[in-house]
């Protein structure tokens, strides 16, 4: 299955405390939770670039990274809608993992289409919401690297709210995502599913300066349905935002296996379907 996280170069500048009055009404909480995301989608008429990279690192044994480099536009065209149209690349570098070929690659991963509705504005209501659909293509196997024909959707629904007024914020999404893929001189298709719920909490350090944690469960199946149970995973790790202007931001997350069980396997991490570390780092640019 496809997973999606960001990647740049991270630098940090200093937050002032004279900041928080004007951060305090420019409170964005889409990615401010880490991988979890916010309900906010911007008013009608906003435009903004994001580029990320995703990695994934270590399995059981040898050497396993992966790195999914994607740039992706995002429009705001009615007032509670926007799409998201992007691309990606991915690296790999495996060695010695049992099941996997040894491979050290860079490839064109694929393309999404995002698609977000905001049923619910935080500001207006006790909690935000918005719902979302992503389907995808990709012709590069994000676990191995290897050649592959994958389609598939994410369904989402994403809750946020403030939980101490312009200080401390918080999020939990619901995730179903449902694809099919073959391999180059397969004979059918494979298909599978997963499901997922994270939680994060964000507090304001300085200025526009954020920190937090979250929490994360991601359950793999086999069949368009979770049929049939292939493994899962608990993550946890610490957070943090930064959006010193308007114009831009950028955001990172560390998340760490802490639990899980693959099908039939008796240790305690699931490092068949899951990875051991995952990083996020995303840097957006409004225009």
């Amino acid at each position: 299955m496809k997973t999606h996280v960001l990647f740049t170069a991270p630098f940090l500048m200093a937050a002032s405390v004279g900041d928080v009055a004007r951060a305090a009404d420019d409170i964005d909480t889409e990615h401010m939770f880490g991988f979890t995301e916010g309900s906010e989608i911007g008013d009608k008429g906003t435009r903004e670039l994001e580029l990320s990279t995703y990695g994934r690192i270590g399995k059981a044994s040898g050497r396993y990274s992966a790195f999914s480099t994607a740039l992706s536009g995002k429009f705001t065209i009615l007032d509670d809608f926007r799409i998201s149209p992007g691309i990606s690349v991915l690296r790999h570098d495996v060695n010695g993992v049992p099941g996997m070929a040894d491979r050290n690659t860079f490839a064109f991963e694929g393309a999404s289409f995002e698609m977000k509705y905001r049923i619910l504005r935080r500001a207006e209501a006790p909690f935000g919401l918005t719902v979302g659909a992503m389907p995808y293509w990709s012709r590069a196997d994000a676990m191995t690297g290897g050649r592959t024909r994958e389609f598939g959707t994410t369904l989402s629904a994403l809750f946020d709210k403030e939980l101490v007024p312009d200080t401390v914020l918080g999020a939990v999404n619901i995730n179903y995502e449902t694809g099919v893929s073959r391999m180059p001189g397969a004979i059918g298709w494979n298909r599978a599913s997963a499901f997922g719920v994270s939680a994060g909490v964000t507090t304001r350090i300085a200025g526009s300066l954020f920190m937090g944690g979250e929490v994360r469960y991601a359950r793999a199946s086999g069949g368009t349905f979770l049929n049939t149970f292939s493994g899962h995973s608990v993550a946890i790790g610490p957070t943090l935002y930064y959006k010193p202007s308007q114009h831009w931001f950028i955001a990172a997350v560390w998340s760490r296996q802490v639990h899980g069980r693959a099908n039939q396997m008796v240790q305690r991490l699931d490092l068949d379907n899951f990875d051991r570390n995952e990083v996020r780092v995303l840097y957006g640019l409004a225009f």
